[in-house]
């Protein structure tokens, strides 16, 4: 029974190092997104790019992907945009195992 929960708490650590930067709730600003900084965006046509921006202009988002392909999205476009957080989920998984073997079932 613990290891399905173990397992359980370290698949939601994982799928939680996302964070919403941009959504319907909150509209994309000038200074939302920084610079040099990995995102996923989600575009209207459910697309999902992921890429490190590069520069920011009136208009559109320049960036790069894994690939090193040069990416531009148009500001209208974007309909989601989520940072990734390592450390945030590195943590969550570091107190879901020591509350696994320190509290009994």
């Amino acid at each position: 029974m613990k290891k399905y929960i173990l397992l359980l708490m370290v698949l939601i650590s994982f799928v939680s190092c996302q964070t919403r930067v941009v959504d319907q709730q909150k509209p994309l600003q000038n200074n939302t997104l920084e610079l040099y900084h990995k995102y996923s965006v989600q575009t209207t046509d459910a697309k999902v790019t992921k890429l490190k921006v590069l520069k920011i202009d009136d208009d559109n988002i320049y960036g790069k992907n894994n690939q090193g392909e040069d990416i531009t999205i148009n500001k209208n476009d974007i309909r989601e945009v989520k940072q990734f957080n390592w450390i945030a989920s590195v943590g969550i998984a570091i107190v879901a195992v020591a509350a696994l073997i320190f509290i009994p079932i």
